[in-house]
């Protein structure tokens, strides 16, 4: 089981590309039944060191002037190599099934799957399910969301959860809800039958 908070968020894809890649939020549709888009942060890798400008050579500025650089008002240099870095990076959002995990490690082999930020529109986002209250339909307050648990194929086994700072730090279980399709995500919070509350295990 993969714990999304804590072992997906954060975690660095191989791929073919020279761009390093890690996940920054993973997303799930609106039944949380599994991860549906995760965005990808994206960051090219550099071949050279960042250049420390000697501001009493003029010959130096000169030369980094004809060969195309600019410069910033603290003088620092900006070339052509500078622009193409910082173009190359940023985020995408790709598939989760894009993805493919290899002796525990996570994989996207190509980075053209990029899709439009406006899928993710009707979607959840760990950070809105993350610390978010659980409550059943009476309103009686069962913790909150400390953790997401899936399994590779992107399926949510449950939620854990927390039940407060003292408490958690207390015990090494935390209490662990099950998902199913009765269970709802709205307006912040998650809402289970009253009844789901005897399938809460420690």
């Amino acid at each position: 089981m993969i714990k999304v908070g804590n072992e997906l968020i954060g975690h660095k894809l191989t791929n073919d590309s020279t761009a390093e890649l890690s996940i920054n939020q993973v997303y799930f549709n609106q039944t949380l039944s599994k991860v549906t888009y995760v965005e990808v942060h994206k960051r090219e890798a550099s071949n050279y060191k960042d250049a420390v400008p000697d501001h009493h050579s003029s010959e130096m500025l000169h030369s980094i002037e004809a060969s195309g650089g600019q410069f910033t008002p603290d003088n620092y240099p900006v070339t052509d190599d500078d622009r193409k870095a910082h173009d190359a990076n940023g985020s995408m959002i790709v598939s989760y099934d894009s993805l493919s995990w290899e002796q525990g490690s996570l994989s996207l082999m190509d980075t053209e799957k990029e899709v439009q930020s406006t899928i993710l529109v009707d979607q959840n986002s760990f950070a809105a399910l993350n610390k978010a209250e659980v409550l059943t339909e009476e309103g009686k307050e069962l913790g909150k969301v400390k953790e997401v648990v899936i399994n590779q194929h992107g399926l949510v086994e449950g939620l854990e959860l927390s039940e407060g700072l003292f408490t958690d730090l207390l015990k090494s279980d935390q209490p662990f809800l099950e998902l199913n399709e009765s269970i709802q995500f709205e307006h912040g919070k998650v809402i289970v039958p009253d009844k789901y509350v005897e399938k809460i295990s420690k």
